[in-house]
């Protein structure tokens, strides 16, 4: 049989194919390993169906490969910015890996500088999506927590150490680099378990949750987080409890989604709107927790699971504008794939437009931005703003 050749900016559906192949399977073979109609796999692979990030883990498990083999992540830097971040996050996962927490210092290493400072400019450019700015500061803090960590104000260290790992584990996720991500999610733990704080135990397990969840692992994720929401519980009355708690039940709305528990999932999301009722809009733990990041996250189910109508519907009534980008750019990009499947394509471009504008490094990155790009590409090939479009996401029909 001659060899096909593979294109050279190929879509998830090429990786499929070309994996399936690899293999030596038959369409219906694949399809039914991984629990999907053989003509549903058959569009995919032609470019004719959207996958979701759930169908993307069945696949790959059904391909036996990662879920990164099907995306193709990290995705060759579109502009000197995104490069940057690439570079940073190499020298991170350096860092990171020659600093763990429970390490002591050094002899004669001091903290230098400001680093409560520091730490919040760069949670903040992390809101701004700025990923290689947040991570090119991180990597100069890292050393500078370590130290701190074990010293007099170890507390205060410690706290803002849950928190820039959180960043980290962030930004690595989103430029498609998930085991650096993991490190990133681990060193946030450690740094939780020795606050001894049930609020930021939580809030590291979710971190480390969403990293289990973007490879597949969608049942470990749940029990991570519900094993630290059933203490958090018990703890109610702490600082920015019911804020995380309610946060918990987002992402186990999520990874139950993920096993295809839709009953729990369902549950999960309708007590996260029930707690949002009683906090109100917050900021504990960076987390913009409220009924805004609830329907945000709602939004993205409601697409997941085959109905773009109605996050269409529960879009139309968001105010995200006060906002930071980083909350912004899921919404538009959800809103852009939701517009896809409904074949409202002008609209759909301008949401991913909207997503470009506010958040370029994390657009540039996304896999669900540039598959739909490709998607609304293929549907009209001399529209010249989808064009100009998917050339910057590093997308060709």
């Amino acid at each position: 049989m001659p060899r096909r050749a593979v294109p050279i900016n190929p879509s998830i559906g090429e990786r499929i194919q070309t994996r399936r192949e690899l293999r030596g399977w038959s369409i219906r073979h694949s399809a039914s390993r991984a629990g999907v109609a053989h003509t549903t796999w058959s569009r995919i692979e032609r470019g004719e169906l959207r996958t979701d990030r759930y169908m993307v883990a069945d696949i790959a498990a059904a391909l036996e490969c990662s879920i990164t083999d099907l995306t193709g992540q990290p995705y060759a830097p579109a502009d000197r910015q995104l490069e940057a971040a690439h570079i940073a996050a190499e020298r991170l996962w350096q860092t990171m890996m020659a600093l763990p927490l429970d390490e002591p210092p050094s002899a004669g290493s001091e903290p230098t500088g400001d680093l409560w400072r520091e730490s919040e400019l760069i949670r903040d450019l992390y809101a701004r999506t700025d990923y290689a700015g947040a991570l090119g500061r991180l990597v100069g803090l890292v050393p500078v927590l370590h130290t701190a960590a074990h010293g007099p104000d170890s507390a205060a260290a410690l706290t803002a150490a849950a928190q820039v790992y959180g960043v980290g584990m962030g930004a690595l996720l989103s430029l498609g680099h998930p085991a650096y991500a993991w490190l990133a999610a681990q060193r946030c733990i450690e740094a939780a378990q020795r606050l001894d704080d049930p609020a930021a135990l939580a809030v590291a397990a979710v971190n480390r949750g969403r990293v289990s969840a973007s490879t597949g692992a969608y049942g470990p994720a749940f029990s991570t987080v519900d094993r630290v929401a059933e203490e958090l519980e018990r703890h109610t009355d702490s600082p920015a409890a019911l804020d995380v708690l309610g946060f918990t039940h987002l992402a186990r709305a999520h990874h139950a989604t993920g096993m295809r528990n839709e009953s729990a999932a369902a549950e999960h999301l309708a007590e996260a709107a029930r707690l949002a009722e009683r906090t109100g809009e917050t900021n504990a733990w960076d987390l913009q927790w409220g009924a805004r990041n609830v329907g945000l996250w709602t939004v993205a189910h409601q697409i997941d699971t085959g109905r773009p109508g109605e996050a269409v519907e529960t879009a139309t009534g968001l105010d995200v504008a006060t906002l930071p980008p980083i909350r912004q750019v899921y919404l538009y990009t959800d809103l852009a794939r939701a517009l896809a499947d409904v074949k409202r394509n002008d609209e759909a471009v301008r949401m991913l437009v909207t997503a470009e504008r506010l958040a370029p490094q994390h657009a540039r990155s996304s896999t669900a931005a540039r598959e739909t790009a490709r998607l609304l590409l293929h549907r009209a090939r001399h529209a010249s703003t989808i064009q100009g479009l998917a050339e910057r996401l590093g997308v060709a029909d």
